[in-house]
């Protein structure tokens, strides 16, 4: 797990039109706690960012998903390449 990556993201389920937002760790879930009577899937709009290097990258999840960011982070180098 990298701690320095975090992910953000807002949430939507376009049957009822509820939304929201969300802050989590990477290899934690995105789950929106969203309980309503109308079908459909809550869907995420989600973007991690680094925060040792800047890098980042953007996803569409579904409701109740682990997120991964699969990012090695540079900043976590020692000065001959070797990850510390």
């Amino acid at each position: 797990m990298n701690a320095e990556v975090a992910w953000g993201s807002q949430w939507e389920h376009l049957e009822c039109g509820a939304s929201g937002e969300a802050v989590w760790d990477d290899e934690d879930t995105a789950f929106s706690g969203h309980d309503c009577d109308h079908g459909g899937e809550v869907t995420w709009s989600a973007q991690w960012e680094c925060h040792g290097c800047g890098a980042g990258d953007d996803d569409q999840l579904d409701d109740d998903t682990p997120t991964y960011a699969d990012h090695e982070c540079a900043e976590d180098e020692d000065d001959d390449g070797v990850a510390a």
